[in-house]
């Protein structure tokens, strides 16, 4: 089973007060496009990962067998909490599984299959996706990973774990790796 964790749980402090997946974007919220890529994908399970705004993020959401939720009572503490909570929540048959952000409205489910396709011939290293020569997200991680991301700390994510492992890069032409929206003028350059 491919599982994908999508991280809602953020503050969004940049964006002077509002949940920004919750702000429209090319005529739906944020929340809405990355969901939609993710179901529209072969990944078999999503959990999602609320915090802030938790009510109406979870309204956003199509409720369906295949997604999950579960509340990050510690999301203020940052990113790394969110995706302890998340890992914690993937079904037990789960053989890898994504770590995606949820303020990247531009990812395809194109390109999350296209990452399969290669986690099913290298299924023991990350996959991680590159932008030119950027480092982006989401990754495909394979379960065994699970102890090393327990060890995440603070508002940061996985990359400097990443740094220090063996991984399969995959390159992507598609700026949408490195296109997520933060602020309002953000917002603004994009809408």
């Amino acid at each position: 089973m491919i599982a994908a964790i999508i991280l809602t749980a953020g503050l969004s402090s940049r964006t002077k007060g509002s949940n920004k997946l919750l702000l429209n974007y090319k005529g739906k919220k944020i929340i809405k496009h990355s969901v939609k890529s993710i179901l529209d994908s072969k990944i078999n399970h999503t959990v999602v990962v609320l915090g802030k705004n938790k009510t109406k993020i979870k309204k956003e959401i199509p409720k369906r067998k295949n997604i999950s939720f579960v509340y990050n009572a510690k999301y203020k503490q940052g990113m790394a909490s969110s995706i302890l909570a998340g890992m914690k929540s993937l079904p037990k048959q789960t053989k890898s599984f994504f770590i995606s952000l949820a303020d990247m409205p531009e990812i395809k489910s194109t390109h999350y299959n296209k990452m399969i396709s290669m986690s099913n011939k290298n299924s023991k290293l990350p996959i991680v996706p590159f932008y030119q020569s950027q480092q982006a997200n989401p990754v495909l991680f394979p379960i065994d990973f699970k102890n090393k991301l327990a060890t995440l700390k603070g508002d940061r994510g996985a990359k400097k774990i990443l740094a220090k492992s063996k991984i399969k890069k995959i390159i992507f032409t598609s700026n949408a790796f490195i296109k997520d929206l933060d602020t309002l003028e953000d917002f603004k350059k994009k809408l």
